[in-house]
């Protein structure tokens, strides 16, 4: 599985990034799955100029914070999907599409 971050938008005060919008794709051989959402940091500090912060920092500050038992919730729920769509029969696009999570 391949995971890939793009942020979208961040605020800052006083150079101390606060939030961020992110877009996470996540792909396996010809399926793909996608979440976006926005996270609030909890402690944010300044460790790097806010000139010399980079997307990846921006993203890898959001995969640190939302690890749950040493699970990554972001990325596991898409991988949950991508295997769930393994599973599923192929639906031609006009009709209702139905994600059933595994629980």
């Amino acid at each position: 599985m391949e995971i890939t971050w793009k942020i979208s938008e961040i605020s800052a005060e006083n150079g101390l990034i606060t939030h961020a919008k992110y877009f996470v794709t996540a792909t396996e051989d010809d399926k793909k799955v996608e979440t976006e959402g926005n996270w609030w940091f909890q402690n944010p500090e300044i460790k790097v100029p806010f000139e010399q912060v980079t997307e990846q920092m921006v993203a890898s500050w959001i995969e640190a914070e939302t690890m749950k038992d040493g699970i990554n919730i972001i990325t596991s729920r898409l991988q949950e999907q991508l295997k769930s769509l393994e599973k599923q029969a192929v639906i031609p696009p006009w009709m209702p599409q139905v994600f059933t999570p595994n629980i």
